[in-house]
């Protein structure tokens, strides 16, 4: 686990320790204690009658961010409410899970599904955010990597155009970052072979030869044409699933370029440079997650945000 997410973790739990302590003070308390004082004391937290998961939760966040207000870096970019609608929280079944997700797991949910702290989304939300502005504010490139299925393609396409990055959505090309070289020399083949079918030159090839032409356009444009205009390696590369996009992931640590991640409870922290704790399967949170890490390079090059 990186010294960072494990300063961050510390800090979290430090703060989810007070209001525990505070509610054994409540009416409510007092008289559970009556009866069995000591498993009250020291089991459970009593929350009021009333009280909704979702208000606790946000209660648990105002109190983290109250006790870090003088941190001009922590920012509360995401609401409770966002994420819970969007089912965020909720990671895989507990038997599919990678231990090393422990710190960023609340509990298991009917003994089936994990449940992934709230605060900690937001707080590395916060995080990643934070990187990816100062990398855009430095005219860093930035890779958008998800190919895992048909709408997450579409979010990558539509997120990283709207914040002038580059993007792969379809299947990664091996090599397409360790042997940049070779893929450069396909990007110089579709830009050519567009050109050539936008000027007046592609009169002097005969219907066959277009037709070849615009076929091998077409192929190229479906695997690299979201990196058409990159020059060189990306400073950072974004993925929205690091099991699912494992090959991107690995190419890009050989490289020793940063990696953010949306990363479910069978991932592998240690392989992810700022990584974003939520569920990858959920549609709504991963438009939701990519929505604000473009917001972020967006909002580095004095562009409108969501």
């Amino acid at each position: 686990m990186p010294k960072q997410v494990e300063k961050t973790t510390e800090a979290i739990a430090s703060v989810e320790a007070a209001p525990a302590e505070k509610k054994t003070e409540t009416n409510a308390t007092k008289k559970t204690t009556k009866k069995t004082p000591r498993k009250v004391a020291v089991k459970k937290p009593v929350v009021k009658e009333g009280v909704s998961a979702k208000e606790t939760i946000e209660t648990k966040v105002n109190m983290f961010f109250e006790s870090n207000k003088n941190n001009k870096d922590l920012k509360k970019i995401i609401s409770v409410a966002k994420l819970m609608e969007a089912g965020a929280h909720v990671g895989l079944a507990a038997n599919l899970w990678n231990p090393k997700m422990a710190p960023f797991i609340y509990r298991s949910k009917n003994s089936r599904n994990l449940i992934i702290d709230i605060l900690k989304i937001i707080v590395f939300s916060n995080r990643a955010y934070n990187f990816l502005h100062d990398i855009a504010k430095q005219d860093g490139k930035v890779l958008f990597v998800g190919t895992h299925n048909d709408s997450v393609k579409k979010y990558i396409q539509e997120e990283a155009t709207r914040c002038g990055s580059f993007y792969i959505n379809q299947r990664w090309l091996g090599g397409t970052l360790t042997n940049f070289k070779t893929v450069n020399n396909s990007i110089n083949k579709l830009n050519r072979l567009t050109s050539l079918l936008e000027s007046e030159n592609i009169g002097r090839y005969t219907k066959k030869q277009q037709l070849d032409m615009q076929r091998q356009v077409a192929k190229l444009e479906k695997f690299i044409g979201g990196i058409k205009t990159m020059k060189g390696l990306p400073q950072v590369v974004i993925v929205t699933d690091p099991v699912a996009e494992h090959n991107a992931v690995k190419e890009a640590k050989d490289l020793h370029i940063p990696v953010v991640a949306i990363a479910n409870t069978n991932a592998n922290p240690d392989l992810i440079d700022f990584i974003i704790p939520a569920n990858t399967h959920s549609i709504k949170t991963q438009w939701l997650m990519l929505g604000i890490l473009a917001d972020a390079v967006a909002s580095a090059k004095g562009q409108p945000t969501k």
